[in-house]
């Protein structure tokens, strides 16, 4: 998996332990520069598709800047948002069904900048393995210019 995928997936369980944003804000600045980015995550494996339940609860493990940030347990069509501050993440998935953690959907180390949007979403890849899907974009930044 590519080093940004994993980045944006240890956003999305931030946001779970953050909190959720049910409205898209501006980012929060200083000076020229954001200090907060948002992130969404979606939890969209059917377990079923794998052999386990339709729920496949997993907990996330999110470190911000090496340090355990939270345990963030999840199910099948769940989506948090939340606005978070910059920061490198790191995000580990443990499934409960399984008692392991699930190496092809360890995401980061990886810093994440502020001033955009990354939207998480965990699938089944091409072969039927659990990853996470990253996609980001920039904000539009109102203040100073960069």
């Amino acid at each position: 998996m590519k080093p940004f995928a994993k980045v944006v997936s240890l956003i999305v369980v931030l946001a779970l332990f953050f909190g959720f944003a049910i409205s898209p804000v501006q980012a929060q600045t200083k000076g020229d520069q954001c200090q907060t980015f948002f992130v969404n995550v979606s939890h969209g494996i059917n377990g079923t598709r794998l052999g386990l339940s339709k729920d496949l609860p997993v907990i996330a493990y999110v470190y911000k800047d090496g340090e355990l940030l939270a345990k963030l347990p999840l199910v099948f069509k769940q989506t948090f948002q939340a606005e978070l501050p910059v920061g490198e993440y790191t995000i580990e998935v443990f499934s409960e069904e399984l008692g392991v953690f699930i190496d092809s959907m360890k995401v980061g180390p990886v810093e994440i900048p502020g001033c955009v949007k990354v939207n998480l979403l965990a699938r089944l890849g091409e072969k039927g393995e659990p990853t996470i899907r990253v996609l980001v974009r920039e904000l539009a930044f109102k203040g100073a210019s960069r």
